[in-house]
């Protein structure tokens, strides 16, 4: 992972370059000056010019002398008489002298055209390369960072756009860098799981309507099948005659529970349809207190049949948020199913794992059959074959989880009895 914000890095990105540059463009120039030194060498020859002036200032005679500069000093003859003769100084008679000195110029102009287009070439390469390996850093490193520091980047969240346009949630977005745009590629994986969790539940709701439609209408058959024969039995006692009243008032009165128990079945669809738009209010709760007051107000459900009820709590003191009310509603619902089928006691056990509050409501009845087990996934299933009870204790209480960010699970126990567990999100304070 590469840290930083995108600020920081470009302007190191920005400061290498430059330092480059400034290295490459003085190697450069070192270079070609000292091509230039060796195309055209340096010389320690001076030229000497000597005036030798009356005392009222005219010229008598002038001489120019050339000199090696070589850090040494000797006196020296430079003084020609007429006869072409060196005279020492001391020896000459004038009242004043004048001396000037210059330099002795081997330029180029001295050496051959290779040499000349070498030398031009040189002088050139010092003001051109320099410009040169600016502009070629400003685009390398503009390259450089848009590849190892933009487009990463901007390809995993162009592929991530392109799958959630798709209705593609099935993936996950990493993120190959730490910068503003990494927290972009978070923030994406992020709405891609909000999203899929979004669909998943909707996918859930629509297979729970599904399950309930198909079970509604396998259900609704017994009843109307019931009331058909009904109506073809009275039609047939009516054709022989033989519809006396006792036999009459019999099938009317099986129509009647008949019936009834069609009402029963609209009046459940339309109480869990009304379930799943219930909204979530998160208010504060006491641990273990808020616990105890809840298994003290289900313990009542269990005194009219006798039956023992044991309590064991697994959480440590503190606060939590959660909707009371839709616990306590899930929690009767389930525990009210445990007292119909249990035969002498039933255990409920709380426990707090991590942010999540788990019930778990334990009876020793004849616990779930096979075939209730394999369709645990059904809300909608009953084992009573009255129909005065269609399994909207299990159905409440699965979609009221499931809107707390919870669930609903059934099993047997070892020993035998049935198992309910009961698990919520909720809010550590």
């Amino acid at each position: 992972m590469k840290r930083g914000s995108l600020k920081t890095q470009f302007f190191a990105a920005v400061a290498v370059t430059l330092v480059l540059v400034a290295v490459l463009s003085a190697l450069t120039v070192w270079g070609c000056l000292r091509l230039q030194r060796w195309l055209v060498p340096d010389t320690n020859y001076v030229m000497l010019n000597v005036e030798l002036l009356t005392e009222g200032g005219k010229i008598i005679r002038q001489e120019r002398m050339r000199f090696e500069l070589d850090g040494g000093f000797r006196p020296y003859n430079f003084i020609k008489s007429d006869k072409n003769v060196a005279l020492p100084m001391e020896l000459c008679d004038f009242e004043e002298m004048a001396f000037s000195v210059e330099s002795v110029d081997y330029g180029i102009g001295r050496n051959g055209p290779r040499r000349k287009a070498a030398y031009i070439a040189a002088g050139a390469a010092m003001g051109v390369l320099p410009a040169a390996y600016a502009l070629a850093g400003t685009v390398l490193c503009a390259l450089w960072f848009y590849r190892k520091r933009l487009a990463p980047a901007i390809t995993v969240l162009d592929d991530a756009a392109r799958h959630i346009s798709g209705q593609d949630l099935d993936f996950t977005v990493e993120c190959p860098v730490h910068n503003e745009l990494g927290r972009l590629c978070e923030s994406f994986e992020e709405m891609r799981g909000a999203l899929y969790e979004n669909n998943l539940k909707l996918w859930r709701s629509m297979e729970e309507r599904r399950t309930m439609q198909a079970s509604v209408a396998h259900d609704l058959r017994n009843p109307l099948a019931i009331l058909e024969g009904t109506v073809e039995h009275i039609r047939a006692l009516a054709a022989a005659g033989e519809l006396t009243g006792e036999r009459l008032e019999a099938a009317l009165d099986t129509v009647s529970v008949t019936a009834k128990r069609m009402e029963r079945y609209t009046d459940y669809i339309r109480d869990l349809s009304a379930i799943e738009d219930t909204e979530i209010t998160m208010t504060e709760a006491a641990l273990p207190d808020f616990l105890r007051e809840a298994a003290e107000g289900v313990r009542v459900l269990a005194e009219p049949k006798g039956l023992t009820v044991s309590v064991s709590y697994d959480v440590p003191e503190g606060v939590i948020e959660l909707d009371r009310e839709i616990f306590y509603r899930v929690l009767e619902n389930v525990f009210s199913n445990a007292v119909r089928y249990a035969k002498s006691r039933i255990e409920l056990a709380f426990a707090l794992r991590g942010e999540t509050l788990l019930a778990r409501i334990t009876d020793d009845g004849p616990g779930f059959s096979s075939k209730m087990l394999k369709k645990k996934s059904s809300l909608y299933y009953s084992e009573d074959a009255s129909g005065e009870h269609m399994g909207l204790g299990l159905a409440t209480g699965k979609i009221l989880c499931g809107l707390h960010g919870g669930g609903l699970k059934i099993m047997n126990a070892p020993e035998g009895g049935a198992v309910v567990e009961i698990t919520v999100a909720v809010k550590k304070i």
